[in-house]
């Protein structure tokens, strides 16, 4: 019993404290519509009402864009299968981590014969990953259980996100990317509102300690902090310029798109696309910030 409060302290340690109220309410409100429990939610991290009808604040814009949006775009980018093949066509395969499969069935992953080191991730949810290394022992049997799980839950059901809904949910795997030294690479992410770069950010030690910069367009950095705590200043990535670009274009049939970038050997590989970064639920600190932010949505919508 002691042995499994300890356990249970740690893994409680390592995550965000602050993300608790929506993991409650999460399960309280499974049966409410998707308005009433995206509406609950705020109130629960937030600590305020949102306004979905006029909405100012980024977290709100998010939300409001998970209501009323229902462009078939935003389900090409959810669907890594799918945002693959977009990415291609918009900017060049070149820019894609290299694939191994993609598989309807966990049973049907080849482990044993799949090139090392790799990735395995779900193609219809955000934040599900599972690495393998060269010299990595393991489970067979529990490793497909995992993927098993992925398969069978319906993302869009975790925080009512529509552009996963009826999305074909399968497995696949990619080259793990690797930096000089054998550690995983900085994500970088690039958010385009209304067709322009409006913030990037930089999280490292994802899976360790995990910090966060937020930088302007020019790599100034921002005054506020994106949900974690910040690292020492990173360099100005030497394809800034490319990753703008890119961006921008991929985004391009978008009101908002939120695109993934790795940097290895100083070459750009586009990771993923995201529509909902955090569901709504990442927090600016000072809070107004997110109204600073916001206040590129409007012309957004307007086309501007």
């Amino acid at each position: 019993m002691l042995g499994t409060l300890k356990a249970w302290r740690r893994r409680w340690s390592e995550r965000d404290w602050r993300q608790l109220p929506v993991s409650v309410a999460r399960k309280l409100l499974q049966p409410f519509p998707d308005s009433l429990y995206l509406r609950l939610g705020y109130r629960a991290f937030f600590g305020v009402w949102p306004s979905y009808r006029n909405p100012r604040s980024f977290n709100e814009h998010i939300h409001a864009y998970i209501l009323r949006c229902r462009d078939p775009v935003l389900r090409v980018s959810a669907d890594k299968v799918h945002s693959r093949e977009f990415i291609a066509r918009q900017v060049g395969s070149h820019l894609l981590v290299p694939l191994l499969g993609v598989w309807d069935s966990a049973d049907d992953v080849p482990l044993a014969s799949l090139p090392r080191p790799f990735v395995l991730k779900p193609t219809a949810a955000s934040g599900l990953v599972h690495f393998v290394g060269e010299q990595d022992d393991i489970d067979e049997d529990e490793l497909r259980a995992i993927m098993r799980h992925w398969i069978r839950r319906d993302y869009s059901q975790l925080h009512r996100e529509w552009c996963y809904r009826g999305l074909p949910r399968r497995v696949m795997a990619e080259t793990m990317l690797r930096t000089e030294t054998g550690g995983l690479p900085a994500d970088y992410k690039a958010y385009v509102i209304g067709g322009k770069v409006r913030f990037l950010q930089v999280d490292r030690g994802r899976f360790a300690h995990h910090t966060r910069n937020i930088y302007d367009a020019q790599w100034q950095p921002l005054p506020a902090r994106w949900t974690l705590h910040k690292h020492d200043d990173d360099p100005r990535p030497a394809c800034l310029e490319q990753m703008i670009e890119t961006a921008e274009t991929l985004a391009r049939p978008f009101e908002f798109l939120r695109i993934d970038y790795y940097i290895v050997d100083g070459r750009l590989y586009v990771g993923e696309l995201t529509n909902y970064p955090g569901a709504g639920f990442e927090r600016f600190i000072p809070y107004e910030y997110s109204l600073h932010i916001g206040a590129f949505w409007p012309a957004a919508r307007k086309g501007e």
